[in-house]
């Protein structure tokens, strides 16, 4: 189920993004985050009461000013104190139920997005840690890695029995698209790699079994069943997105704008914060 879920959301998301394959990330960025400010103030204006919520900014504020007003009268200031607290509380709790509804949905555009605009392919010459996690004890397992004219192999294997993990190093030699292979008693297993400028939807690990992680890690396929590995995974290395000079992680820039554009727009859906 989780697989089916990824591929439906991954190739949904290629399919939105596709406008902007040749122009800079911000604006793949700055359109997602339009996208997911009209859906926040349309959930807000079907679940929330903009009035109960003002009314009760309006009592926070007005408990507060008698705090400054009355500084002279200990009691007001308690009363006033405590007052503040409870609609403090009440108003975190009338925002609980769109954000229930928001963040399960929101989660899964945040991992879109990081597999996007998270991390970038390895450049040539750039050093590749491939992990081969088992789902039982490494034993006498024998595990090769296939030769690559993508890759070259710069160390021998590692075995981390406590782990039930083998470890290599891999320096990338040409750019282009390809894929790790490597064989655990003549059962070969593949995890795709990508070197040089291609910017697809990248990912760090890819799976054996169907599981709560996997959502994760939604750009490949799970691996086999019959396969003896956990999971088989490398680490791209991180990226920053660069706008008017200024180069920040993706989720700055998602915030920002998604905060900004739902504010602009919040009088007009009659939703109140």
């Amino acid at each position: 189920m989780a697989q089916k879920i990824n591929y439906f959301l991954t190739r949904g998301c290629d399919l939105l993004l596709a406008p902007f394959a040749k122009l800079p990330p911000f604006w793949g960025i700055l359109f997602l985050s339009l996208l997911t400010s009209l859906f926040v103030l349309v959930v807000y204006r079907a679940v929330s009461s903009p009035q109960k919520v003002k009314d009760t900014k309006n009592q926070i504020k007005a408990n507060i000013l008698a705090i400054r007003l009355y500084r002279d009268f200990w009691k007001t200031i308690i009363g006033s104190f405590f007052k503040s607290l409870y609609y403090t509380g009440k108003y975190f709790a009338l925002n609980l139920v769109p954000l229930f509804l928001l963040l399960p949905l929101l989660f899964l555009l945040f991992v879109q997005m990081d597999i996007r605009y998270g991390m970038r392919p390895f450049r040539p010459d750039e050093s590749i840690t491939v992990k081969a996690g088992f789902k039982s004890d490494i034993g006498a397992a024998n595990v090769e890695i296939l030769p690559n004219l993508h890759y070259r192999s710069t160390m021998n294997p590692v075995f981390i029995t406590a782990l039930r993990e083998v470890d290599w190093k891999l320096k990338a030699v040409q750019s282009g698209s390809t894929a790790i292979a490597i064989t655990v008693n003549g059962i070969s297993v593949q995890k795709n790699l990508i070197i040089g400028k291609n910017m697809p939807a990248l990912s760090n690990k890819k799976m054996a079994a169907s599981s709560l992680e996997h959502f994760i890690y939604p750009a490949e396929k799970l691996l086999a069943a019959s396969t003896p590995l956990q999971y088989l995974s490398i680490q791209y290395p991180a990226r920053s997105i660069s706008f008017l000079g200024l180069r920040t992680h993706w989720l700055v820039y998602y915030l920002v704008l998604t905060m900004v554009i739902a504010l602009a727009l919040k009088n007009k859906f009659g939703v109140e914060f």
